[in-house]
């Protein structure tokens, strides 16, 4: 049983269901007891604001109590008169039982001391409290001829006016010593003022609070006369009694809870309604993401209403759509690249495996792409144990097309140089760059070309042959170290069919190297954007040991350039190709 349990709780749909059953169950319990324990105070104050009122019409409607008795007196004969004070006296005290009634005849002098300095007027009907005591007092001075007549009349808030404030009233009224209501509060405390306003069917009696003037005083101050137990059936008689039928107030407390409780069922209905459709949309995200964790990117949930729910239904089917183009595309990145590593290792079989062997000399080149394939060329076309041709080409544009563009370059010219017949002359680098131009011009379109430097070396006479079509100056270092730009060159091949580059021939010594290399070598960037620059290549040249192999020459300068381009992107291929002779 409890693993069922904990299962349902698991599921968000009973989450969400026990969630919202509570909240309103709970709101409702709370407006119940706050509307209750509303109804206890009305109840429960009802009553000690009946007998407050009553008091306070008591002392209103006894204000002219004395006006016949005073109206009928004449002259300061106490004796001619004392019939008529004995008949009011007794006429009080069978209305109030233990009421006392004091007349007075006073002369002047004894007149302005009879009552409390505070009291200015001749006319005082109030509750009073004198030596602890609380009494509703009535006091009326009149003057006569040569004197004054007083009569005080005090009724006692006692256990007889108690006696007839219950009757009166139909409330159980419990006397108790009259207290201030400070003194009242601090003995009751704030949970015995609680339990007896707000706690229902609580015996703890309410205090009925008058304001009462101090007689020596004259100072106003709250006091507690009595306590009363509030009966609620009396409360019912009296709503009873506010219509002619009891259905004029039954009815309509009905009509509100019945509403109430209307409100609170439509408000579960919509909750639970709510609650479902969202667990309904949280159920099928969660069963197609695990789906799609799975590699299902077919999945898609219908969608139901155009609110913010169906917007997420939405918007994970376009996720889903998106993924499946992704994937699609992965696909075919990953077979472009598989194709892209295959032509790279091919490409690698383009360039040459070994150096030729040539005497008094070394020859040694090397490239690094840019991307996976380079567009930029080097080749060697040994002749013979004393003679060498070096070839070296930058095909226009990057990537896959510069690669077949390098590739077909050097078909051509393998096919030209390498496929002679024995008895056939080798042409001149001169002769070698037209035939090239010409089988290049308009096979890769009109805007695509290649820079080209070609040269003969010939061992036996130390001289070297070559032409420059468009490509970076060769860079001659002498026996002495110092440094020289062959800037002699031409256009570059592909461009113009009918072009002619003119040959170029310089003799070489002991110790003197040739650099050839491509532009991404000076094009370099650093992280700060700035080039590697001819300058420097002369400068790393100058630097370079004396007796070095053509290869240290080659990697020394490689390596410089990948010092300053450490950690930046590179947009150009990189080639160097170098001539010692020793």
């Amino acid at each position: 049983m409890l693993m069922k349990l904990g299962k349902a709780w698991g599921a968000i749909r009973w989450k969400m269901l026990i969630i919202f059953s509570f909240f309103n169950i709970v709101s409702v319990a709370m407006i119940a007891c706050f509307l209750i324990a509303l109804l206890n105070v009305v109840i429960r104050r009802e009553g000690a604001y009946l007998i407050e009122e009553r008091i306070k019409v008591i002392v209103e409607s006894r204000k002219g109590i004395m006006d016949p008795v005073l109206d009928r007196t004449e002259g300061c004969d106490y004796a001619s008169n004392a019939a008529q004070f004995g008949f009011f006296t007794e006429h009080l005290n069978a209305s109030w039982p233990g009421s006392r009634s004091e007349v007075s005849v006073l002369s002047p002098k004894m007149a302005r001391s009879a009552n409390p300095p505070w009291l200015g007027t001749a006319a005082f009907a109030s509750i009073v409290e004198d030596r602890g005591e609380l009494e509703i007092r009535f006091l009326r001075m009149v003057k006569r001829n040569g004197c004054y007549l007083r009569v005080l009349v005090r009724i006692p808030l006692g256990e007889a006016f108690l006696s007839q404030l219950s009757t009166a009233s139909g409330l159980e009224v419990v006397h108790s010593q009259p207290v201030m209501l400070p003194s009242y509060r601090q003995q009751e405390g704030v949970f015995g003022e609680i339990q007896a306003n707000f706690v229902p069917g609580s015996r703890r009696p309410v205090p009925v609070v008058v304001i009462a003037r101090g007689w020596q005083s004259g100072l106003l101050e709250s006091w507690v006369a009595y306590q009363i137990r509030p009966s609620y059936s009396r409360t019912i008689e009296d709503l009873s009694r506010m219509g002619l039928r009891r259905a004029s107030w039954i009815f309509p407390l009905i009509s509100f809870g019945a509403g109430l409780c209307l409100a609170y069922a439509f408000g579960v209905f919509l909750s639970v309604r709510l609650s479902g459709r969202i667990v309904t949309v949280i159920d099928r995200l969660s069963h197609a993401a695990f789906q799609v964790g799975q590699g299902d990117l077919s999945v898609t949930i219908p969608v139901g209403e155009q609110d913010q729910l169906g917007l997420l239904v939405k918007s994970f089917n376009s996720m889903t759509a998106h993924l499946r183009e992704l994937r699609k595309q992965e696909k075919q990145r990953i077979i472009l690249e598989r194709d892209i590593t295959l032509a790279r290792e091919a490409q690698q079989y383009l360039y040459p495996q070994f150096a030729p062997l040539l005497s008094g000399a070394q020859v040694w080149g090397m490239t690094a792409p840019a991307r996976s394939v380079s567009g930029d060329l080097y080749d060697f076309f040994p002749f013979c144990n004393n003679a060498v041709g070096l070839f070296c080409a930058d095909v226009s544009g990057k990537g896959m097309s510069a690669a077949l563009m390098m590739a077909r370059l050097q078909a051509v010219a393998h096919g030209r140089m390498l496929g002679l017949k024995q008895n056939d002359a080798r042409p001149s680098p001169s002769e070698f760059a037209s035939m090239l131009n010409r089988d290049l011009c308009g096979r890769f379109g009109d805007s695509s070309y290649a820079t080209m430097f070609y040269g003969e070396y010939d061992s036996n006479t130390r001289s070297l042959r070559y032409i420059n079509a468009g490509h970076c100056p060769p860079i001659l270092i002498s026996a002495a170290g110092e440094v020289t730009v062959l800037r002699d060159g031409n256009l570059p091949i592909g461009l113009f069919s009918e072009a002619v580059h003119p040959e170029l021939r310089i003799e070489l010594s002991d110790g003197c190297t040739i650099v050839v290399y491509s532009d991404g070598l000076i094009d370099a960037l650093n992280l700060e954007g700035k080039e590697f620059g001819e300058e420097r290549l002369l400068s790393c040249c100058r630097l370079l040991p004396k007796g070095v192999t053509a290869e240290s020459i080659c990697r020394s300068l490689s390596q410089n350039v990948a010092e300053w381009s450490a950690g930046a992107e590179q947009f150009d291929d990189t080639t160097i190709l170098v001539l010692a002779v020793h």
